[in-house]
């Protein structure tokens, strides 16, 4: 069974669910990360075989170190960054405004195309299609899809000062 790039939005979800202690109906994850409910359930399946997910009395549980070892090592090669011309979006990867590090965005600014973004800048093409949806949504996803963004396009400095922050997101568990 072979992943697909929403499972990695799915599992960002159930991780930031987790961060609030909050339980959701499929229809509702469904709702929040713009993919449909049938969706969902496939990509459960698929998380769960992986072992990025465990179901535990009938809820999922992100499984923090295999999904700090698939954002920190995987999604960059599984999933490469691609640019996708000139525009305007939302602001993600060291431009992200929820992002807060020592690391100089860059010119022009990194963003996902969206209708109505409000930044200009270098247009990537996020995991799915779905991630500026499921962003703006979600201020911790939002966090973390940006700080992938940075690893899938990064420099080693970049690199290295992305995991580093993602690791200690993620283990704050």
């Amino acid at each position: 069974m072979q992943l697909k790039p929403q499972d990695t939005l799915l599992v960002l979800k159930y991780w930031s669910l987790k961060q609030d202690n909050k339980n959701s109906s499929v229809r509702d994850i469904a709702e929040s990360i713009g993919i449909s409910a049938s969706e969902v359930s496939k990509g459960a399946k698929r998380l769960i075989a992986s072992h990025l997910v465990v179901e535990r009395n009938g809820q999922m549980f992100a499984e923090s170190n295999a999904l700090q070892e698939w954002l920190s090592y995987g999604v960059r090669y599984a999933y490469p960054q691609e640019s996708v011309g000139y525009g305007r979006g939302m602001a993600t990867s060291w431009n992200c405004p929820v992002l807060r590090s020592e690391m100089v965005p860059p010119t022009p600014a990194l963003v996902w195309p969206i209708a109505g973004g409000d930044v200009e800048g270098a247009l990537i093409k996020p995991i799915h299609e779905s991630v500026p949806v499921a962003a703006s949504r979600d201020e911790r996803l939002y966090l973390i899809l940006s700080l992938l963004e940075a690893i899938r396009g990064g420099k080693p400095r970049e690199l290295a000062v992305a995991r580093k922050i993602m690791a200690d997101l993620i283990k704050r568990e």
